[in-house]
């Protein structure tokens, strides 16, 4: 492909198969579960002989209470005690299927998400909160993090997360507006509530509190967004994230056909404007790809450690995402297979992964970091190879397009939104998977060919 080609395809795969992960999971095949733990084995003899890492421990709880219309993620909804426990039940067989390979190192991460983890009772909550306690070692856990929506809170599950040393804890608020809120889905919580959990969380001693608020929303306004953003920053959380909406094709919104137009778009590029000028004038900054942050220590260190250090990261429940560096990178079975598997006392044969080399490791941290930049001596130092000479043609390609700004202790991708920060960030893709994506959207189109032919 010439330059032009390869820029028109990676738009159309940033366009079409909207992720971040690198190898794509498009790519991804079925691996055996034992090849797989076979990895963690290595990667663990690795850690215990010197190797440099900050493992992260992740657990997946794919349950809401209500099914939020902008939201892009596999969840479900269930407020059924029975049906959650059911989910913690195949997850503490998961524990202690993989327990065992960890004995000999420490996590330096807990992070519940989903979904909304505080959906668990307090019972359950605490009872899977001690059962990874008693099979992790977690001792030396910098930090432990939990997601959660204000109508999920209680005052015994924020005493229990104080117990277990949980210092991070997320409140997904999304909307304050009463009419966005009803047009959302999420009719099951109000202004006043939000308050309430959020100095709730504080009294109970929980360190760091992040809110999250949505632009753009349909049916929201810049006046109405420019209010829920005034009433969060006098709330004034150590941790602010401000997501742009999305339209894409597996939310709600989207499949109702609330499709957003170009006028739409615009009106939300200006309330992020408009937000980032306030927010910054309360005193929050950006800290790597995390805004907005009163200090660095609100950071997400899960984050942090998996994406800016190349940690390793074990995920349990359904669909968690794992990367055994240097090894394989893979996720779970999505929520049926791990439940009719689980409830059945059998584990999957196999999980969708790939298996990584060095080169693919070094790819995926520059992918994930080139937005906001890679800094070129740290990643001498982390890989022990040079930036510029190992990303030669893929610097001159950018370059050559103006969307790299180099100096020259950094390189940084120049992108207006996230669409086209996945677009070019594609082009430190290695040739072998850009052959496999080219071969895999192939006989895609042979199939749907021969589906098309064969209609009557």
């Amino acid at each position: 492909m010439n330059l032009k080609q390869k820029e028109n395809f990676f738009k159309y795969l940033a366009k079409n198969f909207d992720s971040m992960d690198y190898p794509p999971i498009i790519l991804w095949k079925k691996k055996k579960r034992e090849d797989i733990k076979e990895g963690w084995r290595k990667r663990v003899k690795e850690i215990s002989a010197g190797a440099v890492d900050y493992p992260g421990l992740y657990i997946h709880i794919p349950y809401c209470q209500t099914k939020c219309f902008f939201c892009k993620f596999r969840t479900r909804v269930s407020n059924s005690a029975k049906i959650i426990g059911q989910y913690l039940k195949c997850l503490k067989e998961e524990i202690d299927e993989f327990s065992p390979i960890f004995k000999k190192i420490s996590f330096k991460t807990l992070y519940l998400a989903g979904g909304t983890p505080t959906l668990f009772s307090a019972s359950q909550l605490g009872e899977i909160l001690n059962t990874l306690e008693r099979k992790f070692n977690l001792k030396e856990t910098y930090q432990r993090l939990i997601e959660s929506t204000p109508a999920t809170i209680s005052q015994e599950k924020l005493e229990i997360l104080k117990k277990h040393r949980f210092n991070r804890l997320t409140i997904g608020v999304q909307a304050v507006d009463e009419k966005v809120l009803g047009m959302i889905n999420r009719r099951n919580q109000t202004k006043d509530m939000v308050r309430r959990v959020f100095y709730m969380a504080k009294s109970a001693g929980i360190e760091i509190i992040n809110l999250d608020l949505v632009a753009g929303l349909p049916g929201q306004t810049t006046h109405s967004f420019l209010g829920d953003l005034d009433f969060i920053l006098e709330l004034k959380p150590d941790a602010f994230h401000l997501y742009s909406y999305e339209e894409e094709d597996q939310v709600i919104f989207y499949k109702i056909g609330k499709k957003i137009k170009e006028k739409d778009r615009i009106r939300r590029d200006r309330m992020l404007k408009l937000a980032d000028s306030k927010i910054k004038r309360y005193g929050y900054r950006h800290y790597r790809n995390e805004p907005y942050l009163l200090s660095w220590r609100a950071a997400n260190f899960q984050f942090q450690f998996r994406y800016f250090a190349n940690g390793s990261l074990l995920g349990l429940g359904a669909g968690a995402l794992s990367y055994i560096p240097g090894h394989y990178a893979y996720h779970n079975s999505w929520l049926d297979d791990y439940l009719s598997y689980r409830l059945k006392k059998k584990f999957p044969p196999c999980l969708d992964a790939y298996r990584l080399n060095k080169k693919e490791c070094r790819i995926n941290y520059v992918i994930n970091n080139i937005r906001t930049g890679v800094d070129k001596k740290k990643y001498l130092d982390l890989f022990g190879i040079d930036f510029d000479r190992e990303f030669r043609k893929e610097i001159e390609s950018l370059k050559k397009l103006n969307r790299l700004q180099e100096g020259n202790d950094k390189v940084r991708l120049i992108a207006k939104d996230n669409l086209e920060s996945r677009a070019y960030s594609k082009f430190f893709y290695s040739s072998k998977v850009v052959r496999g994506i080219e071969k895999n959207l192939n006989q895609r189109n042979e199939r749907n060919r021969f589906k098309n032919e064969a209609r009557p």
